[in-house]
């Protein structure tokens, strides 16, 4: 008996290895397939997320291109454009920064705009004109046309328009949905913004009234802006073109600031660059406009004219006023020195209310922003917390700096005098609106 035991045991495991082949085969290539997915997917993944996004930005999408009918030349210059940005060493100033926009065609623009009609015009900037436009899909844009002259000017503006807006993604600055390179013509396509410019309310233009919660969300809303492009930006940008005409409201009055094409990428190692002036008079620093010398600053002093724009509701140069109420700066500051800075807020703001001591926290924010030396001038950091009363005013402001830009009698061209101590060398420039 127990050898019949025995015998069973282990007999039994030859009558398993008996079984059909093909089970077992079977079993092994499905476990095999499991693991050879799994170890795929797990390289996928990888390899995703070790992708550069400047790579994905260089290839425009072949489903947009068909939609909107886009040309090879046009992905060429697109590639063109944003392979540029990583030269000389900028590589890493980019990664992951550029966002992917869409390759319009001159036909597809041209028929949004229903052929570019006078009745679809938004403003007309120092660039081109900007109209609205309809796409096929519904979408509301604004169209900036780009005038190209013959020193390729309009060329050079529109390239840097679209590196610039292409590396930057903030609630405070315009978006650009696409552009478009169909031979000749240089368009640029941004989100539609419902209430267009701020200047057209603050410059007598309008007779829709901002109260001073909407006014503060503006000038809160262009700090943030400036201090994403100045602090949080790498490289550093400035604008240099910051006026109210460059202030773009959406449906709710939220800004976002706009118009790229003078703006400059910064070095992270230098104070300021040396370059050739470009902006406009009346909202430019007295060391830029004087001496070439642009930074961060420059920004800062177009601000500081911005916010009393807004308290007060009138552009910063009126030559149809009384002498001493011509630059608005100028008679802030004489309406400060004599106790009597609240005479210049906005006769409509007054009537319907404000708080005094959010204005006047706003206006002494100014007076910092227009000091006459760059370095005095606060980061836009630290005018962002005291705005938002997050620490206190400590600094008293000194004279603000001043160009003289009244015209003569003889009514030809002048130097910019500057009229606060520290900038006595002029420059000869025809000054402008």
């Amino acid at each position: 008996m127990p050898l019949r035991v025995l015998q069973a045991e282990v007999t039994s495991p030859s009558n398993e290895s008996h079984a059909p082949p093909h089970q077992s085969e079977s079993l092994f290539y499905i476990l095999g397939g499991i693991v050879v997915l799994a170890i795929v997917l797990i390289f996928l993944y990888v390899v995703r997320k070790r992708i550069k996004r400047p790579a994905q930005t260089m290839t425009v999408a072949t489903n947009e291109q068909q939609e909107f009918g886009g040309h090879n030349e046009s992905a060429e210059v697109m590639k063109m454009i944003f392979s540029s940005n990583q030269h000389s060493g900028s590589k890493e100033f980019f990664s992951g920064n550029l966002r992917t926009i869409s390759c319009f065609d001159y036909q597809t623009l041209k028929k949004a705009t229903r052929n570019f009609h006078p009745d679809n015009l938004l403003g007309s900037g120092g660039f081109g004109p900007v109209y609205q436009g309809k796409l096929v899909d519904e979408r509301l844009v604004a169209v900036k046309k780009l005038a190209l002259n013959k020193s390729q000017q309009g060329e050079k503006e529109f390239l840097v328009e679209v590196r610039t807006i292409t590396s930057i993604q903030h609630k405070n600055l315009v978006r650009l949905l696409g552009c478009c390179l169909d031979g000749p013509q240089r368009l640029l396509v941004y989100e539609y913004m419902k209430n267009r410019s701020l200047d057209l309310f603050i410059h007598g233009n309008s007779d829709q009234f901002l109260n001073w919660s909407t006014r503060f969300q503006i000038i809160l809303g262009v700090a943030r802006g400036l201090q994403y492009l100045h602090e949080d930006s790498h490289p550093r940008i400035v604008h240099r073109d910051i006026k109210a005409s460059n202030i773009l409201l959406d449906d709710k009055f939220h800004p976002r600031i706009g118009d790229f094409g003078l703006a400059r990428f910064f070095p992270e190692d230098q104070a300021y660059l040396s370059t050739q002036f470009a902006g406009t008079l009346g909202y430019t620093a007295p060391e830029y406009a004087i001496r070439g010398e642009l930074s961060e600053k420059a920004d800062i002093y177009s601000f500081g004219v911005l916010v009393l724009e807004i308290i007060c509701c009138r552009k910063n140069t009126e030559h149809t006023l009384p002498s001493e109420m011509q630059y608005l700066p100028e008679y802030a500051w004489k309406l400060y020195e004599n106790a009597r800075i609240l005479d210049i807020v906005d006769p409509k703001l007054r009537q319907h209310g404000f708080v005094e001591k959010d204005v006047m926290q706003a206006i002494h924010v100014a007076f910092l922003c227009l000091q006459p030396h760059a370095h005095l001038r606060p980061p836009m950091s630290e005018i962002v917390a005291l705005l938002t009363f997050k620490i206190e005013m400590v600094t008293t402001p000194m004279r603000p700096a001043f160009l003289d830009q009244r015209p003569r009698e003889d009514g030809e061209n002048h130097p910019l005098e500057a009229l606060s101590q520290g900038f006595t060398s002029p420059i000869y420039v025809k000054a402008s609106d």
